[in-house]
Parts: structure tokens; C-alpha cells; sequence
């Protein structure tokens, strides 16, 4: 991936991506690397864009989202990024990124992936590095796990690796957004952001009675979504999706002590489709937050859009998108 710098400053746009089958716990905490592989979507209207700047040794990495400032102690993760880039590049000095999110953040619509994407993007950029999308997808990696998935387009496969150096865990695309053009609807329940983060979650999900099971199932799913992908066979296809995204949520409320993401209507959400996912070519999914997404053919697209807005909750209808990229 050709990348162009101007005094040292870049701008990139990156989509959150939502996980088809999921990974949930990680075998290094400090280089975010997986236990299984994952499967995701890049989502077209969730967007982040972020502004790097590289600036004299003498200043300090800044992030601020949405105008707020991250707080110094809350950079640990981004500055791993930074450190990598400076490390590749040879030099001292800082970044001042400034991020805007198009959607809630920390309200479990993969913010972090989007904005760990473009940073990590933007900032390699105005460093001047030629780096390949492998490398881009391992570089955001270091930032926030599911970031890694943001960088190539489309429908994409990030691999856990064995390298414990994390070199051979990256993401790359198996599929480009017109292959499976499926309608994507995410439904906001809540904008809230979530009291116990993603990482918080995963690190206590292993004190359930079904961690090691979940290991031995979840390591098998994303060949089994993968497949049902590639043959645009969506019965499976919804198959893992739901069991996948269930089998999340069954650790973290089996966790001691338990933890719960639903709101009430999650619950009411999911219910219609798993209703409706007998008759209708629908299926939905939902990660560490209360927001559902929900994925159906265009066959369905008028019957579902109807549904969703009967339920009197805010959504955007939207489908599967690119990658990140310099803009």
C-alpha cells in the first residue's frame, strides 16, 4: 500500500467492522494477539477519521476524540502504535492525533477498530512508511485487537497467529464488499458508553465454567463462516452468526462475577429475529455493547426496514465497506 506524506501530516478514514464470527480473550494482552481467528465486515456509514501530525521530540503524544482530550494514562494503547512507528522510522519525535467518530464510541459498534484503524493508518502515513496492508492491519493491531479487520476492505479473516512476536497475526480480505452485497442495519438501543470495556470483559470471561469449551468451538468457526461467505450460503451463514455471538455473551454472564451487555431491548431485538431468521434471510449479531446488527438479503431489505422502524428505535441502514484509506 503506496502511502503519501505532506509535512509530516495525514488524514485517514477507516470503518468499524463487525464480527461474524468472533474472537473473545487473548493469548498476549500487550501485543493484542487472538486465541482463534475471526471473520468481520467493514460497516460503510460507521466512520472514523483522524488527523496525525508528527511534532518536535519536546512535545507528548496527544488523542483527543471527538474534542475530548484523552486523558495521558489512557494513551497506553495508541502510544504502542507510535512507539512501533517511531521504532520503523528512526526518529523521536511525538504525534497529536485528532479523531472524529460518526457514531457512538465505547457503546459496543467496534469504535476502537475504526479509530485504532485510522490512527494507525494516519500516523504511519505522515511518518512517510511504505507499508503493506499486512502490515498496516498488524500495526493497528497493537492499538485495539478488532482494528486489525479495519484496514483491508470488505468482508476479512484476521488470524491469530503462533508467532509470539505477533508477526503472523494480521487481517487480510476474503471477500470484497460486492461479493455477498448483503443490507446492514444497526439498530442504536443505546448510545450509553459500556461500564466494563472489552478488554475488561474478555479477561473475566475466562473465570467461566465454559472457557475451555468455548476455545474448542470458537476455533472452528471462522472456517465454517468463511465458507458460508465464499458461497454466499446465508442459512449458515446466519448459523455461526448467532451462535457465535451467543456463545460471547453465555461467557461473560457465566463470568464470576457475571456481566451483563444486553438492555431490555436488545432482548426485543434479538427475539424478532431469531423469530423472523425461519422464514426471513435475516440473522443479527452484537458484540460487547447493547446495539444490535442486523444483516439480511435484499429480498428482505423492505420487510425488515419495516419492522426495525415499527420497534420505534433509531438505525441506519447502510451495507458492507471498504477499507481505510488515506483521504
Amino acid at each position: 500500500m503506496r502511502n503519501r506524506m505532506v509535512d509530516n501530516r495525514a488524514t485517514a478514514r477507516a470503518h468499524a467492522n463487525i464480527a461474524v464470527a468472533k474472537y473473545w480473550g487473548k493469548r498476549s494482552e500487550a501485543l493484542n494477539l487472538p486465541f482463534v481467528d475471526s471473520i468481520a465486515f467493514n460497516v460503510e456509514k460507521l466512520t472514523t477519521e483522524t488527523t496525525a501530525v508528527w511534532v518536535s521530540q519536546d512535545e507528548q503524544d496527544v488523542l483527543s476524540i471527538n474534542n475530548y482530550q484523552v486523558p495521558p494514562h489512557r494513551m497506553a494503547r495508541m502510544v504502542r502504535v507510535l512507539d512501533e512507528i517511531r521504532r520503523l522510522r528512526g526518529w523521536p519525535k511525538r504525534c497529536v492525533l485528532t479523531s472524529h467518530n460518526a457514531f457512538p464510541h465505547s457503546a459496543g459498534l467496534a469504535s476502537s477498530a475504526s479509530g485504532g484503524a485510522a490512527c494507525a493508518l494516519a500516523a504511519a502515513t505522515a511518518a512517510g512508511l511504505d507499508l503493506t496492508q499486512k502490515q498496516l492491519s498488524a500495526l493497528a493491531r497493537l492499538g485495539s485487537g478488532s482494528a486489525a479487520r479495519s484496514i483491508p476492505p470488505g468482508w476479512t479473516r484476521w488470524y491469530a497467529g503462533q508467532a509470539d512476536d505477533g508477526s503472523d497475526s494480521y487481517a487480510v480480505t476474503i471477500a470484497p464488499p460486492e461479493h455477498w452485497p448483503l443490507h446492514v442495519f444497526v439498530v442504536q438501543v443505546s448510545n450509553i458508553p459500556k461500564s466494563v470495556s472489552s478488554s475488561d470483559g474478555m479477561r473475566l470471561s475466562q473465570s467461566s465454567p465454559f472457557w475451555k469449551t468455548y476455545l474448542e468451538t470458537a476455533s472452528h468457526a471462522a472456517d465454517h463462516a468463511q465458507n458460508a461467505i465464499l458461497h454466499r450460503d446465508f442459512r449458515t451463514f446466519a448459523e455461526v452468526m448467532h451462535e457465535s455471538a451467543m456463545q460471547l455473551h453465555a461467557l461473560t454472564m457465566s463470568a464470576k462475577p457475571p456481566l451483563c451487555y444486553f438492555a431490555p431491548q436488545s432482548i426485543e431485538v434479538l427475539q424478532y429475529v431469531l423469530r423472523q431468521c425461519r422464514t426471513v434471510p435475516v440473522c443479527c449479531t452484537l458484540d460487547a455493547g447493547a446495539n444490535i446488527v442486523l444483516l439480511c438479503e435484499a429480498s428482505a431489505a423492505s420487510f425488515v426496514k419495516n419492522d426495525i422502524t415499527a420497534m420505534d428505535l433509531p438505525f441506519i441502514q447502510t451495507r458492507i465497506g471498504e477499507g481505510a484509506m488515506i483521504i
